[in-house]
């Protein structure tokens, strides 16, 4: 009887060693599970947020001039919701520091459809040289009200004066004419 007693206990703690491991199982799976719809939930979150229904390109045509000069840029508004099927477009520049327009500043776009419009910043005579960005947004005006922003930039240069050109110019042609005074 002893032993039958032992038989059973040892069948016992290993039904009881192999229902733990089990539980440690169920465990796990769920844990995994879990993981996993955050993962996706987060995926999605980003997926949404980086879908706004509207895209913008913002190219530049000149963005490197002179101060009193100015630059221009191509702005190609993408819109591609599915409702509403049209939505009116407001362009604009977060802060401008210089004055700007667009040709033409607004308009209607329909879904799947592209509108092109031309961006000129006016970049004033005093303007020291620099690279100067310039957010350019796009603002969908129906439900559910849409903006979507490029940064851009400007780049000013200085016309070099004359004197810090031509006195090396006229140092190299000296230094020619001493060298071939030599030769001959």
């Amino acid at each position: 009887m002893d032993s039958n007693c032992n038989g059973y206990r040892g069948v016992v703690h290993n039904l009881k060693e192999k229902i733990g491991v089990i539980r440690k199982m169920e465990n796990i799976k769920a844990c995994a599970t879990f993981v996993l719809l955050i993962i996706v939930g987060i995926g999605m979150v980003g997926i949404a947020a980086a879908d706004p229904g509207i895209t913008m390109e913002v190219t530049p045509i000149d963005n490197e001039v002179l101060p009193g000069e100015t630059a221009t840029y191509e702005v190609n508004v993408s819109y591609f919701m599915t409702w509403p099927s049209s939505e009116h477009v407001v362009l604009s520049i977060d802060n401008p520091i210089w004055s700007y327009t667009f040709d033409p500043a607004e308009f209607d776009i329909n879904t799947s459809e592209s509108k092109y419009s031309t961006l000129s910043i006016f970049v004033p005579s005093g303007a020291p040289p620099g690279t100067y960005n310039h957010t350019v947004n796009a603002t969908a005006t129906a439900v559910p009200f849409i903006i979507e922003k490029v940064t851009t930039t400007v780049e000013t240069s200085v016309i070099p004066e004359f004197t810090s050109i031509a006195i090396p110019v006229a140092a190299i042609f000296v230094l020619l004419f001493v060298l071939r005074r030599k030769r001959a």
